[in-house]
């Protein structure tokens, strides 16, 4: 390509069947030997003319892996050629094949600087088994597309190896002050998802960040120096071995199934982990950590989960976190009835725990912080809805508070504790992560007592004595779709024909 004029050429990308059709390459030197290794590879019926040929090409041409025309190049050499490659060292030389061939009307290429009156470019090629990638800047720098092209050869060799791969922590590992550390609140989420595109062997991911756990489920390589990478970027390389977990290929399919039938839920069997993990999926794809792959695996594990929860629906109770909320106040409070709750968070879960509370009866207020939740005509007979500014003087009149707000701070602090009621008992669960209430508050009156996810677990497998045999059910429900696991692998590692 001429200095004086850096405009690429536009090209179309194709990849040429050449298996048994006749391709010429004019010339014996260096490049050509290399134009000859690239079309043997390919199954081409070659013939070389060139008065010499280096020593690579005296190889093939005396096994008789190609012809070979010890002379000069003469017009009636491209006649019935598939390709033809102009690869002398003598630019008149190349220019000449090159309009023989058109007026042939037969497809050809120079290596020299005549390339610009040939009918196409050879981009920088590898090939790993099955699998041919080609890079081309159309003319504008060749040393470009080798280093692009080097770069995706190694990539290539990390993306045969992947795993399927989950990396996390959870409430099994972590109560929910030692867990909401890691949680990803605010810019860290999109800051930590930036910083893993940038490893090398992590090729899809999306990032899991709910109340009960904080995961990377993701396409990776297998290689330990990545899992430590990543655990890094996640700030895990602090943690113990027995505070995480690392599962990779079958153990992570099995995970993911097990996640999205909510068994590994504080409250087994929930479902708002499907919301969950689809809104995950979306936000990454959105972001572009996830593609097509990942939405495979998910839509894999949504079809699993359904079978799990058919499964094991006799051991399950089928309880969301915001019923389990209920069942603990009903349990802890026999005459709840006639309390004043007080519900902080305008969300999912504070929907959710709004319309219990409102069909059992209980007189509620709602409070929202941002987003001014929508009142159906049934629920404004019976709850009060009002804004934070409202939220001190709606302390000191309620009996039950309910955080539920997914907050990156705690939202009552030791700032409030002179407005709650001071003349009886104020229990208030905390169901968000990271906690909504202030460690110091609970310590500054006799009369408030809080209890966190972890403690709402604790008083639920207490009267549960059927996990363990509702998991090994759920297990046995994941094994009975292993082709769907075969299948995922087998697409990434080129095993399954299209």
């Amino acid at each position: 390509m001429s200095k004086r004029d850096p405009t690429p050429e536009a090209v179309f990308p194709v990849g040429l069947l050449l298996d048994g059709r006749p391709c010429l390459v004019v010339g014996g030197g260096k490049i050509a030997t290399r134009k000859v290794r690239s079309l043997v590879e390919a199954g081409a019926l070659i013939t070389i003319v060139s008065p010499e040929v280096q020593t690579e090409l005296a190889d093939l041409i005396a096994n008789g892996t190609v012809k070979h025309h010890a002379r000069d190049f003469a017009a009636e050499d491209v006649a019935g050629q598939f390709l033809v490659f102009a690869a002398t060292s003598i630019e008149p030389i190349n220019r000449r094949v090159l309009e023989e061939c058109a007026q042939h009307n037969v497809l050809a290429c120079s290596v020299d600087a005549s390339w610009r009156h040939g009918r196409f470019l050879t981009p920088a090629t590898f090939r790993n088994r099955s699998v041919a990638v080609s890079v081309t800047t159309g003319g504008r720098s060749c040393r470009q597309a080798r280093i692009i092209k080097d770069n995706l050869a190694r990539h290539m060799d990390l993306v045969e190896s992947a795993s399927l791969l989950v990396l996390g922590t959870s409430h099994e590992q972590l109560n929910v002050t030692e867990r909401e550390r890691y949680h990803l609140v605010g810019d860290i989420f999109a800051e930590t998802g930036a910083m893993l595109r940038q490893v090398w062997g992590l090729h899809e991911f999306m990032l899991l960040n709910t109340c009960n756990r904080v995961e990377l489920i993701a396409l990776g390589a297998k290689e330990p120096a990545v899992q430590e990478l990543l655990r890094r970027v996640l700030r895990f390389e602090v943690l113990p071995a027995h505070a995480q977990y690392c599962k990779t290929g079958w153990a992570a399919f099995e995970h993911l199934g097990l996640l999205a039938a909510g068994m590994l839920s504080q409250s087994p069997g929930e479902n708002h982990i499907v919301a969950q993990l689809k809104e995950a999926l979306r936000l990454a794809a959105e972001l572009g950590w996830a593609g097509s792959f990942m939405e495979s695996w998910l839509s894999s594990a949504l079809h699993i989960s359904k079978h799990i929860r058919e499964a094991a629906g006799p051991l399950l109770g089928g309880l969301e976190i915001e019923d389990l909320a209920l069942q603990y106040l009903q349990s802890e409070l026999p005459k709840l009835r006639g309390r004043r709750l007080l519900i902080l968070g305008g969300g999912k879960i504070g929907e959710g725990l709004i319309r219990r509370c409102a069909a059992a009866g209980l007189e509620c207020t709602w409070c929202y912080h941002v987003n001014k939740p929508a009142m159906t005509v049934d629920l404004e007979k019976q709850v009060r809805l009002i804004s934070f500014n409202g939220l001190r003087d709606a302390l000191g009149q309620a009996d039950v508070i309910l955080c539920a707000l997914s907050s990156g701070g705690h939202v009552l602090h030791q700032g409030h504790a002179p407005f709650f009621n001071q003349e009886q008992p104020v229990l208030v669960l905390d169901l968000g992560v990271p906690h909504n209430v202030a460690p110091e508050l609970q310590g500054l009156s006799d009369n408030l007592h809080v209890v966190d996810l972890d403690g709402l677990k604790a008083w639920q497998r207490h009267g549960n004595g059927d996990l363990a045999r509702l998991l090994e059910t759920a297990r046995v429900a994941v094994t009975e779709h292993r082709d769907m696991y075969d299948k995922l692998v087998g697409d990434v590692q080129g095993r399954n024909a299209e």
